[in-house]
Parts: C-alpha cells; sequence; structure tokens
C-alpha cells in the first residue's frame, strides 16, 4: 500500500531546538514553565492561590499527561524517552 500512496509513510520532522527542554518541562511538571517563588508571591499579592490549579497542585496530572504520550505514541514519535526524560535523536 505504501508503494502506492507513499506520502501515508510516518514523516520524522526535527523539533526546533528551543521546543525540545519545553516538552521535557511539561512531560515532567505538567506546565511548560516553572513556578518559581516571586511568581508565587504574585498570585498571593492578587488574591489567588499561591500555586495554581495544574498539574503543580495536582502531581498526578503529570501521569495522566504521560499516559496520553504513550497512548498516541507522541513520545515515540518526537524521540523522547518519558523514563529518562532524554531524546534518542536530535
Amino acid at each position: 500500500m505504501n508503494e502506492l500512496f507513499p506520502w501515508r509513510r510516518p514523516v520524522k520532522v526535527p523539533l526546533p531546538p528551543g521546543v525540545k527542554p519545553q516538552l521535557i518541562r511539561h512531560f515532567s511538571i505538567g506546565l511548560l514553565y516553572p513556578i518559581t517563588e516571586e511568581t508565587k508571591q504574585c498570585r498571593e499579592q492578587a488574591g489567588l492561590s499561591p500555586v495554581p490549579p495544574t498539574a503543580h497542585m495536582y502531581p498526578e496530572a503529570v501521569e495522566d499527561i504521560r499516559t496520553l504520550i504513550r497512548a498516541m505514541k507522541v513520545d515515540k514519535k518526537i524521540g523522547l524517552d518519558l523514563d529518562t526524560m532524554e531524546y534518542r535523536f536530535s
């Protein structure tokens, strides 16, 4: 079938270098950016909880993210080992 429709083969598109660390953060802490002390103080001054209701507050959500990533095989497509958080190819 691939001989007739070569465009249906999976294509590995290289990730831009700036995206790789963001994906690792997202898959390891559930956010693209860490919550710093300054962010916590600003949130408290604004009358908000110091930690937003994200994976920072609900660590089990990170495992949910990883489960979805594995189920959709995104980790294989981008070459990321979710256990070591290292890329297999650049």
